[in-house]
């Protein structure tokens, strides 16, 4: 039980710590650094650019927050893990699917495996820790 509630806190960890490192990034930009998109590793421009990276880093801290708050009680909201799975995997199809033409290279390369790889430690540990879906006694 105590691997299982290890796990799921790792993971929400690593959660928390993507999402903060992605709003800081996409503050940044927003705020007028000339610096690239730790997702994709674009390299964008202009004010409208600007104003996007704004709101999408508003929309990432807070799920940065939300996840902090499945951190808090890991084994009732580990489903929170799954749902977070699903949109960084939707963000990866959408990506090969509309916006191909304006990304590719090592940057993009990058992004697609650190989301791979972030899909792969969210879904194993939603589906170890389901038989020990029970709230240690604290």
């Amino acid at each position: 039980m105590v691997r299982h509630l290890q796990l799921l806190k790792f993971a929400f960890l690593i959660g928390i710590l993507a999402d903060g490192a992605l709003a800081m990034n996409w503050f940044l930009i927003a705020s007028g650094a000339e610096i690239p998109n730790l997702l994709s590793g674009m390299l964008g421009a202009g004010e409208d650019y600007r104003y996007a990276m704004y709101i999408s880093a508003i929309f990432m801290a807070g799920w940065g927050v939300i996840l902090a708050w499945g951190w808090l009680r890991p084994f009732e909201r580990k489903g929170l893990l799954l749902i977070t799975a699903v949109l960084i995997l939707t963000s990866i199809a959408v990506e090969a699917a509309f916006y191909r033409s304006l990304l590719g290279g090592a940057g993009f390369l990058v992004g697609v495996i650190t989301r791979a790889a972030l899909i792969t430690i969210f879904c194993f540990s939603y589906f170890y820790s389901r038989e020990g879906t029970a709230s240690p006694v604290s």
